[in-house]
């Protein structure tokens, strides 16, 4: 039976002990003030323009040419998530059995196989919106088909309940992969999530903060080097 609320989110009192970034104040506001005008002055110029939503029809085939042309090697695999959400995907007395996680956004695997690595007993469904990058991970060294469920899905709009059953994913991460998409369409990915995670489970987001230290380093990165403004990553600006 399906619940008929929308499951609550909470945040455990171990989660105040966990790892915190150690950039310090001075370093982010000095960073912001010499790059972050310039990276607005950028965004404003885009900001309402047709390329936008061009590029947001065209997500699928500019996510393709992305992964095809970086395959596994761009995003670094992020080991730090060990530390960070340790106690989401260790087994403890709520949650005694094999846990069953979603990844939205899941690239090449950069989150997926780390989490796997540190986490034995997982079970995860793992989804993109480039058919390529899904193939990146079933060509994957460490990927297991009875781990895994690897398959291409636009959140935005197909039925998460027809690839996962509903109600069934204890964790959902969604690692740099709202920014990703235009804010109009964060709560349709939100209200899809909805329909197959457990009442009363996580939904976990990493993601860039406006002005934070490391959109600044990606604008950076963005505005001084040719090949990141190249047709085939427009949304790299959004993307870790």
């Amino acid at each position: 039976m399906r619940a008929t609320q929308a499951p609550t989110i909470p945040v455990p009192p171990s989660y105040s002990h966990l790892h915190k970034p150690t950039a310090s104040i001075t370093t982010v506001g000095r960073s912001r003030r010499h790059s972050h005008p310039t990276a607005l002055k950028y965004l404003d110029h885009k900001r309402g323009s047709h390329s936008e939503d061009h590029y947001q029809r065209n997500a699928t085939k500019y996510w393709d040419n992305f992964y095809k042309r970086h395959q596994d090697k761009f995003f670094k695999d992020r080991h730090y998530l060990e530390k960070d959400w340790r106690c989401f995907f260790a087994e403890d007395d709520v949650y005694p059995n094999r846990k069953v996680v979603f990844e939205v956004g899941c690239g090449s695997g950069s989150t997926l196989f780390p989490l796997m690595a540190a986490f034995a007993n997982l079970y995860v469904h793992a989804c993109d919106l480039s058919p390529h990058a899904i193939a990146l991970v079933k060509s994957n060294v460490n990927f297991m088909e009875d781990k895994v469920n690897a398959f291409v899905s636009d959140v935005t709009n197909e039925d998460l309940c027809d690839k996962i059953d509903p109600f069934s994913v204890d964790v959902v991460t969604l690692v740099f992969m709202l920014s990703a998409v235009s804010p109009r369409k964060m709560a349709l990915i939100l209200e899809n999530i909805r329909r197959v995670i457990k009442p009363n489970g996580y939904v976990l987001f990493r993601d860039y903060a406006v002005g934070d230290f490391a959109q600044v380093n990606v604008f950076q990165c963005i505005l001084t080097s040719t090949m990141a403004l190249g047709s085939d990553r427009p949304f790299l600006l959004m993307r870790d």
